[in-house]
């Protein structure tokens, strides 16, 4: 089913021309997919054979019909799990795959030094597979739910805080010659001219000002990754 399922929205994807350069077969699967038969944690003893059996199904579809197309990996980096693990366990199940791609807020995932180091344990393991930042982002005006980690005395909650957070990230990335790419989560997130006022429970890590509607300087420092 999995196979199919994929196989179809690639085949209509294709058909519109929406032919995809990168896939993710599924969103932050560091703790598996499809639960409960595809959940996999390392605090136990995980049970892989569901889960790479639903993944492998994913990516031979993948394969099949946009053989042009990378495969990319993504987890997060939990603080309860070994994002190294999770690859290591790939690789000895021989997952076919291209791209290591990782998700890194500083709110729920600790400060760049943190990321700086999980890069470099990451190529020195696999070093053939290139590897991307595929979802990030700062806050520039409030703390965004669920911050676990405080990381104001360095960058504060400012639009010139967010820039420099960027400004930062991008340097340390251009560091790692097998990172070759970054993404920012949901940049077009905008409340400004919304039906309600703007609220501290919107998202706060876009790349827009909520309240008057324009682009922060954080967007153009993106383009220095490169």
């Amino acid at each position: 089913q999995i196979h199919d399922y994929t196989a179809d929205c690639l085949e209509k994807m294709k058909t519109a021309g929406g032919t995809p350069d990168f896939i993710q077969p599924g969103n932050e699967i560091t703790y598996g997919m499809l639960w409960p038969s595809g959940k996999v944690y390392a605090s136990s003893t995980p049970d892989w054979t569901n889960f790479t059996a639903y993944l492998s199904n994913a990516i031979k579809a993948c394969r099949e019909e946009c053989p042009d197309s990378k495969i990319v990996l993504q987890t997060e980096m939990s603080s309860t799990y070994a994002v190294n693990t999770f690859y290591q366990a790939m690789k000895d199940r021989q997952i076919d795959y291209d791209i290591i791609g990782l998700s890194y807020y500083p709110a729920y995932h600790g400060n760049l030094a943190k990321l700086n180091t999980e890069l470099t344990t990451l190529e020195n393991a696999y070093p053939s597979k290139k590897l991307m930042i595929v979802e990030t982002g700062y806050s520039s005006q409030w703390a965004i739910n669920g911050t676990t980690f405080d990381y104001t005395d360095t960058y504060p909650y400012t639009e010139t805080g967010q820039a420099n957070f960027t400004n930062d990230l991008i340097t340390m990335l251009l560091q790692h010659k097998n990172v070759n790419g970054l993404f920012w989560w949901w940049p077009e997130a905008n409340e400004y001219n919304a039906s309600t006022s703007v609220t501290s429970a919107w998202w706060n890590a876009s790349l827009f000002n909520n309240k008057t509607g324009y682009a922060l300087k954080a967007l153009y420092q993106l383009k220095n990754f490169k």
